[in-house]
């Protein structure tokens, strides 16, 4: 190759590689600030909305708030969860009157410990997965619940406490009045150390941020409320547990319905303690990125006529930059791979890597001051003053984020490479946790296991 294209020619297209996506994330940050703005404090409006698309329901005291709330349901499915059972009791103690639990089959003491906690709860006897316990848990629920809290057993519903009503019942009030079919809260995550650190700026960004400009067709999250109807259709659509939430958010925009985020619900997660975790959970995601467009398409172009952000967003970041283009991407990797050992080789003077175009210092160093340029911008827009806690967090961790973000490129191109051998060979490269390829090939592409 380099023979072909000669030395200087092979720079300049290396360096255009590597620059090209270290521009069009620039470029993302500064499309989705616009389109925040725009969606969140339209022409006339006084102040920006809290929530991604402005809702006009009204004034209201938190007295006449909950003489007028509509009855709610929290619903938590949950498989030997035991470990975590506790915490997740205390910490819902302010809604245990709301609270519905489906034990899926646990081969440990997970039922028990409900019953005896006098959780409401009703054991499967299969275990058929979140979405299928689900389904199973709100078609048991009384009539008159018409909103669904989907909540996990390693979840947390965090409060500010600056009311006299908890932010779940004003955030639930607000979207019962609105109509939506769904709403996604902002998601945190609960965890030590480096890679907890990291997963809490990237849950920061992706929240406040990408989901916080997509206005009314927002993606929910696996923690999300529901229209009581809206979430029993999505459930009759799909039971896979491969991007659940956004294989939910498409059934719902194909039918016309909207979707919204609502910053001021927060609710915290556990993030992945272990890197092997870590890189199982993004192969598993990115496995159902591609899963759930390919069934959907051409959708992600319907649902966007007229509506030029929509069609920015699921056409060209998550179709062309997100998926078609990761060939590119996984090409930008292996050179500022290289570029980053031939620099830290000249550096300690070791001569163990050749002294080639590809392995000039360069690349590395033009990938790493946008990478890090992107998400110290990113961050800066979308602090918020009472956030100081999680902003003392991550702030150590920006000049290394950029690390965090190139090593996502081996799980999401093994994401990919698992949906085509799946197609192909009826089997994947790589078997993340989230299920088995017997299952898959059953329930996805009609087949027998």
């Amino acid at each position: 190759m380099i023979q072909l294209w000669g030395a200087g020619t092979l720079d300049g297209r290396l360096l255009v590689i590597v620059g090209l996506f270290g521009s069009l994330d620039l470029a993302d940050v500064a499309v989705r600030l616009y389109f925040r703005g725009v969606h969140t404090n339209p022409p006339g409006s006084e102040r920006t909305s809290p929530t991604s698309v402005p809702l006009d329901v009204g004034a209201f005291t938190p007295v006449q708030i909950r003489q007028h709330l509509k009855p709610y349901a929290i619903v938590v499915s949950m498989h030997n969860a035991e470990a975590e059972l506790d915490d997740f009791i205390d910490s819902v103690r302010p809604y245990r009157d709301r609270l519905f639990v489906i034990d899926d089959a646990s081969t440990d003491e997970t039922f028990i410990q409900l019953q005896q906690a006098g959780i409401c709860c009703q054991r499967g006897a299969v275990n058929r997965k979140k979405p299928g316990a689900l389904k199973e848990l709100v078609a048991s629920l009384d009539r008159q619940i018409v909103t669904i809290v989907v909540l996990d057993p390693d979840s947390r519903i965090l409060d500010s406490g600056s009311s006299h009503i908890t932010d779940l019942e004003r955030t639930v009030f607000e979207f019962q009045r609105s109509g939506i079919a769904a709403m996604c809260p902002c998601l945190t995550v609960r965890g030590d150390g480096l890679l907890g650190r990291f997963q809490q700026l990237e849950y920061w960004l992706a929240f406040t941020l990408g989901r916080y400009s997509l206005s009314d067709h927002c993606v929910t999250s696996g923690l999300a409320i529901y229209r009581r109807d809206a979430l029993t259709h999505v459930l009759g659509k799909s039971l896979s547990v491969y991007a659940e939430d956004l294989k939910n958010a498409f059934i719902l925009l194909a039918q016309g319905e909207r979707i919204y985020y609502d910053g001021r619900l927060v609710m915290e997660t556990a993030g992945k303690k272990t890197w092997p975790e870590w890189f199982s959970q993004r192969v598993g995601w990115h496995f159902g990125l591609l899963k759930v467009y390919a069934e959907s398409w051409p959708g992600p172009v319907q649902w966007s006529k007229a509506r030029v952000f929509f069609l920015y967003h699921f056409v060209f970041y998550v179709g062309i930059c997100g998926i078609l283009l990761q060939p590119l991407r996984l090409l930008a990797f292996c050179i500022v791979t290289l570029s980053l050992a031939g620099g830290l080789d000249q550096i300690l003077g070791l001569g163990l890597v050749p002294r080639e175009p590809v392995t000039g210092p360069a690349y590395f160093l033009v990938a790493y001051l946008q990478g890090t340029t992107q998400v110290a911008l990113a961050l800066a827009a979308t602090f918020e003053p009472g956030k100081r806690r999680l902003l003392a967090r991550v702030l150590p961790v920006i000049p290394m984020y950029f690390f965090y973000s190139l090593a996502h490129v081996i799980p999401v191109t093994v994401g990919y490479l698992n949906w085509y051998s799946l197609r192909l060979f009826g089997r994947r490269l790589y078997r993340d946790h989230f299920d088995d390829d017997a299952t898959l090939l059953a329930q996805v592409y009609g087949a027998k296991p």
